[in-house]
């Protein structure tokens, strides 16, 4: 491996992280996911091909994992349940952008998790759709129909969908759902 594929390899952790949390939902196991990432892109770095997307590879790879370890039934000895209803996500700031951004996460966990997985690579992480293309083995034209699909049935989840994007509930939302700090999200 070279030193300049460990340097970008070293650059994308901020990016696989977030998209690690976003997938889980769950900082402990996100840090897992990213950790078995890199060790499975290190073992297998021989197939990575210099001067393709280094990114897309990865999150291939983060992907393809996340998958398997969703379809594998994890028991574990002595735990309980936790009803997940019980518990809401502290947000400061007025009470209409908590209104709001509680609408927006509503909103946002009723769509498919194919749904949550494109809009949050297409709008919060900026992958380009050839790339999220690439990832899905799928046509482009297929990923951009796939994805205004499901901003729509965010938008017609979300109740007021009109004053979704421009919302700083909204903002606030993207910020506290996948760690970005402020000045990064303007663009979603």
């Amino acid at each position: 491996m070279t030193p300049t594929l460990a340097k970008e390899i070293e650059e994308l952790l901020p990016t696989l992280r977030r998209f690690a949390r976003s997938l889980t939902r769950d900082t402990a196991r996100a840090d897992d996911l990213v950790q078995d990432t890199v060790e499975r892109a290190l073992k297998r770095i021989d197939s990575f091909q210099e001067g393709s997307n280094l990114k897309a590879w990865m999150f291939t790879i983060m992907r393809n994992h996340f998958i398997s370890e969703c379809r594998r039934p994890r028991p574990v000895a002595g735990s309980e349940e936790i009803d997940s209803g019980q518990y809401e996500m502290p947000i400061p700031g007025a009470q209409q952008d908590t209104v709001e951004l509680k609408e927006f996460l509503a909103a946002f966990s009723n769509l498919d998790g194919a749904d949550q997985e494109l809009l949050i690579l297409a709008g919060l992480e900026n992958v380009p759709y050839p790339e999220i293309a690439d990832m899905l083995d799928v046509a482009v034209g297929t990923v951009k129909s796939r994805v205004a699909r499901a901003r729509m049935r965010l938008r017609d989840l979300h109740v007021g969908g009109s004053h979704l994007t421009t919302s700083p509930a909204y903002t606030s939302a993207l910020r506290s759902y996948s760690g970005l700090p402020a000045n990064q999200i303007g663009a979603a």
